[in-house]
Protein backbone atom coordinates (compact mmCIF):
# COMPACT_ATOMS: atom_id res chain seq x y z
CA UNK A 1 0.00 0.00 0.00
CA UNK A 2 1.66 3.33 -0.89
CA UNK A 3 1.90 5.62 2.04
CA UNK A 4 -0.24 8.77 0.81
CA UNK A 5 -2.98 5.93 0.93
CA UNK A 6 -1.98 4.98 4.38
CA UNK A 7 -1.67 8.36 5.72
CA UNK A 8 -5.09 9.18 4.68
CA UNK A 9 -6.55 5.63 5.78
CA UNK A 10 -5.13 6.60 8.80
CA UNK A 11 -6.94 9.93 8.69
CA UNK A 12 -10.29 8.53 8.12
CA UNK A 13 -9.68 5.81 10.94
CA UNK A 14 -9.09 9.20 13.44
CA UNK A 15 -12.31 10.89 12.16
CA UNK A 16 -14.75 7.94 12.64
CA UNK A 17 -12.99 7.10 16.07
CA UNK A 18 -14.39 9.84 18.42
CA UNK A 19 -17.76 8.76 17.09
CA UNK A 20 -17.57 5.02 18.23
CA UNK A 21 -15.45 5.54 21.69
CA UNK A 22 -16.13 9.10 22.39
CA UNK A 23 -16.72 7.74 26.34
CA UNK A 24 -13.15 6.83 26.29
CA UNK A 25 -11.74 9.90 25.34
CA UNK A 26 -11.17 12.97 24.31
CA UNK A 27 -11.51 14.56 20.05
CA UNK A 28 -10.33 17.51 19.05
CA UNK A 29 -10.46 19.54 15.70
CA UNK A 30 -7.45 21.90 15.05
CA UNK A 31 -6.13 24.15 12.72
CA UNK A 32 -2.83 25.20 12.91
CA UNK A 33 -1.22 28.26 11.67
CA UNK A 34 2.97 28.38 11.73
CA UNK A 35 6.31 28.59 10.21
CA UNK A 36 8.36 25.82 8.44
CA UNK A 37 12.00 26.52 8.40
CA UNK A 38 13.93 24.54 5.13
CA UNK A 39 17.48 24.50 4.58
CA UNK A 40 19.94 22.73 2.40
CA UNK A 41 23.84 21.95 2.26
CA UNK A 42 26.28 24.50 1.40
CA UNK A 43 23.90 27.08 2.72
CA UNK A 44 22.52 27.50 -1.01
CA UNK A 45 19.09 26.97 0.26
CA UNK A 46 17.18 28.93 3.31
CA UNK A 47 14.44 29.44 3.74
CA UNK A 48 11.84 30.24 6.35
CA UNK A 49 8.02 30.02 5.05
CA UNK A 50 4.12 30.08 6.03
CA UNK A 51 2.75 26.91 6.55
CA UNK A 52 -0.71 25.87 7.85
CA UNK A 53 -2.26 22.00 8.95
CA UNK A 54 -5.96 20.76 9.41
CA UNK A 55 -5.96 17.92 12.19
CA UNK A 56 -8.01 15.61 13.84
CA UNK A 57 -6.87 14.55 17.40
CA UNK A 58 -8.06 11.64 19.40
CA UNK A 59 -6.78 11.18 23.38
CA UNK A 60 -7.11 7.42 24.32
CA UNK A 61 -6.24 7.77 27.56
CA UNK A 62 -5.29 10.98 30.14
CA UNK A 63 -1.38 10.53 29.13
CA UNK A 64 -1.54 9.04 25.17
CA UNK A 65 -3.49 10.38 22.08
CA UNK A 66 -2.24 10.14 18.36
CA UNK A 67 -2.94 12.79 15.62
CA UNK A 68 -3.59 12.81 11.95
CA UNK A 69 -2.90 16.35 9.80
CA UNK A 70 -2.93 16.95 6.15
CA UNK A 71 -1.31 20.60 5.24
CA UNK A 72 1.15 22.59 3.21
CA UNK A 73 3.61 25.04 3.10
CA UNK A 74 4.64 28.53 1.63
CA UNK A 75 6.71 29.00 -1.06
CA UNK A 76 11.03 28.29 -0.79
CA UNK A 77 12.55 30.56 -2.66
CA UNK A 78 16.29 30.72 -2.81
CA UNK A 79 18.71 32.69 -5.80
CA UNK A 80 22.32 31.46 -5.91
CA UNK A 81 25.31 31.54 -8.36
CA UNK A 82 27.53 28.67 -9.70
CA UNK A 83 30.41 28.47 -11.54
CA UNK A 84 30.23 27.25 -15.23
CA UNK A 85 32.44 25.56 -17.55
CA UNK A 86 35.03 26.86 -18.59
CA UNK A 87 34.85 30.09 -17.03
CA UNK A 88 32.04 31.94 -15.55
CA UNK A 89 29.16 31.69 -13.09
CA UNK A 90 25.10 32.35 -13.71
CA UNK A 91 22.31 33.07 -11.31
CA UNK A 92 19.84 30.13 -10.44
CA UNK A 93 16.88 31.06 -8.85
CA UNK A 94 15.40 28.12 -6.90
CA UNK A 95 11.24 27.80 -6.07
CA UNK A 96 9.54 24.80 -4.12
CA UNK A 97 6.67 24.02 -1.69
CA UNK A 98 5.44 21.43 0.08
CA UNK A 99 2.36 20.91 -1.58
CA UNK A 100 1.56 17.78 0.48
CA UNK A 101 1.88 17.09 3.98
CA UNK A 102 0.42 13.74 5.44
CA UNK A 103 1.16 13.34 9.55
CA UNK A 104 0.63 10.94 11.76
CA UNK A 105 1.87 11.35 15.11
CA UNK A 106 1.81 9.80 18.83
CA UNK A 107 1.72 11.94 21.87
CA UNK A 108 2.32 11.57 25.49
CA UNK A 109 0.78 14.24 27.65
CA UNK A 110 1.28 14.97 30.90
CA UNK A 111 -1.42 17.50 32.31
CA UNK A 112 -1.66 19.70 35.17
CA UNK A 113 -4.34 20.95 37.70
CA UNK A 114 -4.41 24.45 36.21
CA UNK A 115 -5.39 23.39 32.36
CA UNK A 116 -1.85 23.59 30.90
CA UNK A 117 -0.35 20.79 29.52
CA UNK A 118 3.33 19.36 28.00
CA UNK A 119 3.47 16.71 25.36
CA UNK A 120 5.98 14.87 23.51
CA UNK A 121 5.53 12.55 20.33
CA UNK A 122 6.87 10.63 17.56
CA UNK A 123 5.84 11.36 14.62
CA UNK A 124 5.53 10.07 10.82
CA UNK A 125 5.31 12.63 7.51
CA UNK A 126 4.47 11.87 4.22
CA UNK A 127 5.00 14.96 1.93
CA UNK A 128 5.17 16.34 -1.88
CA UNK A 129 7.89 18.18 -2.48
CA UNK A 130 7.47 20.34 -6.07
CA UNK A 131 10.23 22.53 -7.22
CA UNK A 132 11.98 24.34 -9.73
CA UNK A 133 14.82 25.61 -10.72
CA UNK A 134 15.69 28.23 -13.49
CA UNK A 135 18.56 30.04 -15.01
CA UNK A 136 15.86 32.78 -16.44
CA UNK A 137 15.80 30.93 -19.68
CA UNK A 138 15.83 27.63 -19.05
CA UNK A 139 14.20 25.43 -16.36
CA UNK A 140 13.64 22.31 -14.64
CA UNK A 141 11.13 21.32 -12.70
CA UNK A 142 9.59 18.02 -10.65
CA UNK A 143 8.67 16.26 -7.04
CA UNK A 144 9.86 14.49 -4.78
CA UNK A 145 8.40 12.22 -2.47
CA UNK A 146 9.43 12.09 0.92
CA UNK A 147 9.03 9.84 3.83
CA UNK A 148 10.19 11.79 7.02
CA UNK A 149 10.11 11.10 10.84
CA UNK A 150 9.49 13.91 12.99
CA UNK A 151 10.16 14.90 16.76
CA UNK A 152 7.68 16.90 18.52
CA UNK A 153 7.12 18.94 21.75
CA UNK A 154 4.67 21.48 22.72
CA UNK A 155 2.56 23.14 25.38
CA UNK A 156 -1.14 23.44 25.42
CA UNK A 157 -3.58 24.85 27.31
CA UNK A 158 -7.28 23.78 27.66
CA UNK A 159 -10.66 25.18 28.32
CA UNK A 160 -13.41 23.49 28.56
CA UNK A 161 -14.65 22.96 24.84
CA UNK A 162 -11.34 24.68 23.10
CA UNK A 163 -7.79 24.23 23.51
CA UNK A 164 -4.37 26.16 22.22
CA UNK A 165 -1.15 24.85 21.33
CA UNK A 166 2.29 25.95 20.72
CA UNK A 167 4.12 23.27 18.99
CA UNK A 168 7.47 22.31 17.99
CA UNK A 169 8.52 19.91 15.42
CA UNK A 170 12.03 18.59 14.07
CA UNK A 171 11.88 16.84 10.74
CA UNK A 172 14.42 13.85 10.21
CA UNK A 173 14.90 14.09 6.07
CA UNK A 174 17.56 11.37 6.92
CA UNK A 175 19.58 12.47 3.58
CA UNK A 176 22.54 14.34 4.25
CA UNK A 177 22.10 18.07 3.92
CA UNK A 178 18.42 18.83 4.03
CA UNK A 179 16.96 20.13 7.29
CA UNK A 180 13.51 20.74 8.48
CA UNK A 181 11.80 22.47 11.18
CA UNK A 182 8.44 23.79 11.78
CA UNK A 183 6.71 25.93 14.46
CA UNK A 184 2.77 25.78 15.05
CA UNK A 185 0.13 27.59 16.87
CA UNK A 186 -3.16 25.25 16.77
CA UNK A 187 -6.60 26.17 17.74
CA UNK A 188 -8.78 23.04 18.83
CA UNK A 189 -12.10 21.96 19.02
CA UNK A 190 -12.94 19.69 21.44
CA UNK A 191 -16.16 17.27 20.94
Amino acid sequence: MKAPTLALLSLLALGVAPAVHAEEGAAYYGVSIGELEYSESGGFIDDTVSSWRLSINYQFMEHLGVEGGYGQSGDIESTFTVPTFPVGTVDLDFHAEFSRIFTIRLLGIWPFDNGLSLMGGLGYSQQKFEFDLTDGTDSISGDEDLNTPGYYAAVQYDWERFAMRLGYEKLDFDDNGRDGTETMLTFFYKL
